[in-house]
């Protein structure tokens, strides 16, 4: 039976990473870097020229228009795993806004709620809430109006990780240029996630490692603190994502400073590993760079 494609689009940073799978092949990819005046730090600055390099970038890596999902950053937003009363879906959207204005630190009337229901037991709802600024969701989605494309889903980044992880019990780290995360996963939940920028472009690779590797531990030591009772097991590993985890360029860093991976595990006590997910992927595709598209990817659109 044939398979349609399907084509997934990740706003990070300065750049744009597409990807187009087939089934379960990756057909095509490509990342386009956008010069600073059109887009910053996920914030489209010229939605019309961006809408241009993404309509011109999918008819190069002949990815469809009709059937795409994009992310949404976890960059400048704000993040929560909340519980409310098992209630109604129509009552959902109303009950979610009002404990968010509560426990966000960002104006809410000012933001692009978004949410995933996880879980329903004990007659509770656990979801997933992000809330991005709507100068980045308004800049992202007139982009993708100007080039002709409605997502059939905004996914959320820090779920599209989870998911091309795939692990019950897990520990996920991404590393780009412009920013650095750290989530928890416990029971298929990413029960806790850190998302912080990185404003300056002076830091080298290496010290980026460091930094990340000082939020890990804060964040692995946070977390057992406060679920003494249900820790992270010994066996739980440590997945690298982002474009500074570029296995290729990972390896020819190793080359010059042997020991970088060893400042990553000497804050922790767990393995390291790169995702494994469970699709047809060339041997030239980096895993790490492109682990959101292929999380979205994996996202069951049905």
């Amino acid at each position: 039976m044939f398979k349609r494609k399907l084509t997934t689009i990740n706003f990070e940073g300065n750049e744009i990473r597409f990807l187009v799978v087939q089934g379960e092949k990756v057909h095509s990819w490509k990342t386009n870097n956008i010069p600073p005046e059109l887009m910053n730090q996920g914030l489209i600055q010229n939605p019309g020229e961006v809408g241009k390099i993404i309509q011109t970038t999918l008819e190069e890596i002949k990815g469809p228009r009709r059937r795409v999902i994009t992310s949404v950053t976890g960059q400048r937003s704000v993040h929560r795993i909340m519980r409310i009363p098992n209630i109604q879906d129509k009552l959902l959207e109303e009950t979610i806004r009002r404990k968010a204005k509560q426990e966000f630190a960002i104006p809410v009337d000012e933001a692009d709620l978004s949410w995933r229901v996880i879980n329903r037991a004990n007659n509770q709802i656990v979801l997933y809430v992000l809330a991005v600024p709507n100068t980045i969701i308004d800049g992202q989605v007139e982009a993708l109006r100007a080039a002709k494309i409605k997502p059939r889903i905004m996914d959320i980044k820090p779920l599209a990780l989870q998911r091309v992880v795939n692990k019950k019990t897990s520990i996920i780290v991404n590393l780009e240029s412009f920013s650095m995360g750290v989530i928890i996963v416990v029971n298929h939940i990413p029960i806790l996630v850190r998302t912080i920028p990185l404003e300056t472009g002076d830091l080298t690779d290496e010290a980026k490692i460091d930094l990340l590797s000082q939020e890990l531990a804060r964040t692995v030591k946070y977390y057992n603190e406060s679920n003494k009772k249900n820790r992270l097991p010994e066996k739980t590993i440590v997945y690298l994502t982002g474009d500074l985890f570029d296995f290729p360029r990972l390896e020819s860093r190793l080359e010059e400073s042997p020991n970088l991976t060893e400042r990553l595990g000497s804050r922790t006590p767990y393995k390291i590993s790169l995702p494994e997910p469970p699709l047809e992927i060339p041997p030239e595709l980096s895993v790490a760079k492109y682990a959101v598209n292929l999380g979205l990817a994996l996202k069951n659109t049905k």
